[in-house]
């Protein structure tokens, strides 16, 4: 072995000194796992005002979930109420909408569903506030309409009727004067703030008829499987794309009349499986038009194993005032026709200029954004876009009327470097696949289970639940050996690395940091919900 090889074996700074078990030759260093060298950061909760801030953490503490999963939902259900109300002035010429997509990544069983339905409901319960309200309207609409139309229908038939040529060309004339006055009268839909999925034609006219605005907050990734062609070779992402953008679209093709929107402000928030995440990150056509990049991440690590059996309830003025605040705000700006312009105090101005010149400065060659330009490009309006909703966390009541301050921008660069770190984990896992995930997997068992030696049935028993099949472990020890990390002792038996069994067991991969699985940042998680990370 030549000196240069010895160092690189015993003197590098993340090898072990010591010796192999088996006093067989020296190892090489092994190939790391792909993965990111650093768990995502926790989830800001501080960014949040009390009632709100409150909520996040006593949801989560109740399902016994990372509060990453409730925060984002928040965010999405500011989205939701403020999206298409207000907008964001920085400077002269540039107005950035308020509304964000974001999705919750996380394996299943991880309680998306009782952490979605505890963060919606008062969407739900404006929506239904506003629908009792117009049901009199609708139903004074619907009548008129229904007298219009006979009185039409009467006119045409008596013009039929009419014998004398001038008497017909005036009931004819009478018959089209009552037409067009019928159709005039427009019967409205109960209003709708938020729906569970929809198909991007159905979505137009969901939001033609809802002032340009709508949220898809749904529990499930039903929603990416339409967007990745799932039931269509080739959806429509215009509802998507122009929708986050605000630019006008239609779609002629839903009806005879078509249906418009000159403004529209689209919320979307998807909680999905990672294998969901797969298959919407890695289609090369949402790639190409830059879906995926308009998305938030966020990937909370998994509690299971760790969770409190019985945990308190949210207490009830936590809940009481949640409810509240989100149901107001959500009644009161789905009334407003036009949006609101905020502007910047000029110490946020400076916050924003200096974080966005750090944002262009990174993405740059090595930078941290360079790799991830497709998103970086987009950081500054993402940015923006959290200010204010912050804003209207933070003052409810007025949030129109007052301009953004310092400690907002803080809070929504904060909130942005929190979705720019969670994001660059969700590329791992869209790259990633079942071999590397299995790979991950047995290395994992192998390192925790001290297995410094084995054999291939020993270690099959080990896994069986996961790889049943022998030549699914077979696969997996010939990449293990092909990368390094375990190898054929001179008695047949196996011998793992001693890099890896040098290290504290407490990830799958205690090496290359990875996320497991379940999307959990391969982090212990034995201490509590809002434990340090």
């Amino acid at each position: 072995m030549t000196p240069a090889r010895l160092h690189l074996v015993t003197d590098h700074p993340d090898a072990t000194d010591a010796p192999p078990a088996s006093g067989g030759p020296l190892w090489d260093v092994p190939v790391p796992l792909t993965g990111p060298s650093a768990a995502p950061p926790p989830f800001p909760v501080d960014v949040f005002p009390r009632w709100l801030g409150d909520m996040v953490t006593g949801v989560a503490r109740f399902t016994q979930t990372d509060p990453a999963m409730a925060g984002t939902l928040a965010v999405a259900v500011l989205s939701a109420c403020a999206g298409g109300r207000l907008e964001v002035e920085p400077v002269g010429g540039w107005r950035e909408p308020v509304n964000v997509f974001a999705a919750v990544i996380a394996g299943p069983g991880e309680r998306k569903s009782p952490v979605h339905r505890a963060m919606t409901a008062p969407l739900f319960a404006a929506q239904s506030t506003l629908g009792e309200a117009m049901r009199p309207r609708i139903a004074e609409a619907a009548a008129l309409r229904d007298i219009a139309d006979r009185q039409a229908e009467q006119a045409k038939a008596q013009a039929a009727k009419a014998s004398d040529p001038g008497k017909r060309d005036e009931a004819a004339a009478e018959a089209v004067a009552a037409a067009i006055a019928a159709e005039a009268i427009t019967v409205p839909g109960l209003p709708r703030l938020i729906v569970d999925d929809a198909t991007p034609e159905a979505l137009i006219g969901l939001m033609a008829a809802n002032g340009g605005r709508m949220a898809i907050i749904s529990d499930e990734g039903g929603i990416f499987d339409t967007l990745a062609g799932r039931y269509s070779g080739a959806p429509n992402l215009d509802p998507y794309l122009k929708g986050h953008a605000g630019q006008p679209m239609s779609n002629e093709r839903q009806t005879r009349e078509g249906a418009s929107v000159d403004k529209p402000a689209l919320t979307v928030c998807v909680m999905a499986q990672p294998t969901v995440l797969r298959k919407f990150g890695g289609n090369a056509d949402l790639a190409g038009r830059g879906l995926p990049a308009r998305f938030l991440f966020a990937l909370p690590r998994s509690l299971a194993g760790y969770r409190l059996v019985d945990t308190e309830p949210v207490p009830e003025q936590v809940t009481a005032g949640y409810r509240n605040r989100v149901h107001d705000l959500a009644a009161t700006l789905a009334e407003w026709e036009d949006p609101a312009v905020v502007t910047l105090t000029p110490e946020a101005g400076r916050v924003r200029l200096a974080a966005a010149q750090e944002v262009e400065a990174q993405l740059r060659p090595g930078g941290t954004l360079h790799d991830m330009r497709e998103w970086g490009n987009k950081l500054s309006g993402a940015t923006l876009r959290l200010a204010g909703l912050l804003h209207v966390a933070h003052h409810p009541a007025d949030a129109w009327r007052r301009p953004i301050d310092a400690d907002r921008m803080t809070d929504a660069v904060r909130l942005a470097e929190f979705f720019a770190a969670h994001y660059r984990a969700a590329l791992t896992t869209i790259g990633s696949d079942a071999a590397m995930e299995n790979t991950r997997y047995v290395l994992g068992v192998l390192t925790t289970k001290g297995m410094t030696t084995f054999t291939r049935r020993e270690l099959h028993r080990r896994v069986s639940r996961r790889l049943p099949k022998s030549d699914e472990v077979s696969a997996v020890l010939a990449e293990l050996a092909a990368l390094g990390w375990v190898r054929n002792g001179p008695d047949g038996r196996y011998e793992l690395h001693p890099r890896a069994v040098a290290e504290v067991p407490d990830s799958v991969d205690t090496l290359t940091t990875a996320p497991d699985a379940d999307v959990s940042a391969a982090q212990t998680t034995r201490e509590g919900v809002n434990g340090v990370r």
